[in-house]
């Protein structure tokens, strides 16, 4: 047997109970065929084409990352001003300044600023407007479930007093119904969608960024949460010529407004039409809430904030256990967005009602975030044979986490 590729004096961690460590390995057509002992394989290998000296370096697997937006962030953080470090009015002024000052594009975009340093109190379209007062200004928040515009930016894309908030959204608005800029959830998207339509080439762009940036943390396999039409062709386009260099696996973005035939046939379609060894579409996804930063974020009880309130339920939960239930039964893997313990409830509800209904099979459903759980809710998740996919980030210690529910 040959190999194209031999890596020896190395320190390989095979996370293999019975080989835990190796100081060699060969490879061959992008698999790795033998670990072991360096003097035995460069003696088997001799003849391999590349033959790498580690210098006594570790090698691990390569890291899933199982919720990230590769193709939407890759192609946002690639392409507009970075905000991600912002924490005060100043700090945006400088970054969107020096930002407009390198791009005579019309419109100014940004990502990232922190929504727990920025929200409806302290952004809005005057805020923006001292920053950037003779264009169009869109700006993202870091969890991509906000966003903010400027009076430029409303006027050219008809935003007024009339405009009707988008069904699972809301426009930010003074007394007297005027937005005031500030986009929460598909709102965000209603104004993205009337700037223009976005090439393919800006988003294979995106995902050749965030690809870089995943392989120089160790990550070769995702799992992109929210695909569309869009995501499933450009993603489908660079795996056939070459340039996709990551594993994919998608979920399907599934939406309330939907009727469960037309959704089902729609994911159907897209999953048998998408099953390159790199590029799979095997989920689905169902946004169930928001967030806790802009009080989308579905809870049992209301926020404690003097304007309080709660969030509904993005999918009502006789809509949700019949989806959950036929989904299921198709034998696509759920991945439900959850952040509020309303939320979560409602999930494992569902997940319960397709267990109940369609039996046990090797599915590995997934609810993400589980920001806020009840105690007595923790355990069904694992009753139920689902899996937690959580983020260490929103477990930081900051106002909008420790207070705001």
């Amino acid at each position: 047997m040959t190999a194209d590729l031999l890596i020896y004096n190395a320190d390989v961690v095979t996370m293999d109970p019975l080989l835990p460590r190796a100081t060699a390995l060969a490879i061959r057509e992008g698999r790795v065929i033998a670990l072991g002992e360096e003097a035995d394989l460069r003696l088997r290998f001799a003849g391999a084409a590349r033959q790498i000296d580690a210098g006594g370096r570790q090698i691990l697997p390569g890291l899933q990352d199982l919720h990230i937006h590769l193709q939407d962030s890759g192609y946002y953080t690639g392409t507009m001003a970075d905000l991600y470090a912002c924490r005060s009015e100043a700090d945006l002024t400088r970054a969107l300044g020096d930002f407009a000052a390198s791009h005579d594009r019309d419109w100014v975009f940004g990502v990232g600023f922190a929504c727990g340093h920025f929200s409806n109190a302290n952004l809005g379209r005057a805020v923006l407007d001292r920053m950037v007062p003779d264009r169009p200004v869109l700006i993202y928040g870091s969890d991509l479930h906000s966003a903010c515009l400027n009076s430029r930016g409303c006027e050219l894309l008809g935003l007024t007093a009339e405009t009707p908030d988008p069904y699972n959204g809301h426009f930010t608005r003074r007394p007297d119904g005027t937005p005031t800029g500030m986009l929460h959830e598909q709102a965000m998207y209603w104004a993205r969608d009337r700037i223009g339509e976005i090439p393919d080439s800006a988003y294979r762009f995106g995902v050749q960024h965030g690809q870089a940036l995943c392989h120089s943390l160790g990550i070769t396999g995702i799992i992109d949460p929210m695909v569309q039409p869009r995501h499933a062709r450009v993603y489908q386009s660079m795996a056939e010529d070459g340039t996709l260099k990551l594993r994919v696996g998608g979920a399907i973005h599934i939406t309330a407004d939907e009727a469960l035939p037309e959704a089902m046939a729609r994911a159907l379609r897209m999953r048998a039409a998408h099953d390159h060894p790199l590029f799979r579409l095997h989920s689905v996804k169902f946004f169930i809430d928001g967030v806790l930063e802009n009080r989308t974020a579905a809870m049992l009880e209301d926020y404690a904030d003097a304007d309080g309130g709660n969030a509904p339920l993005m999918f009502p939960p006789e809509q949700l256990n019949a989806l959950c239930i036929a989904f299921d039964a198709a034998r696509f893997q759920l991945h439900m967005h959850v952040i509020g313990d309303a939320a979560v409830r409602a999930g494992l509800d569902g997940l319960e009602a397709a267990v109940r209904e369609n039996g046990r099979w090797p599915a590995l459903h997934q609810m993400t975030h589980l920001e806020c759980v009840r105690p007595e809710d923790i355990c069904r998740l694992g009753q139920l044979g689902g899996v937690a996919n959580i983020q260490a980030l929103w477990a930081r210690r900051e106002p909008s986490v420790t207070e705001v529910a």
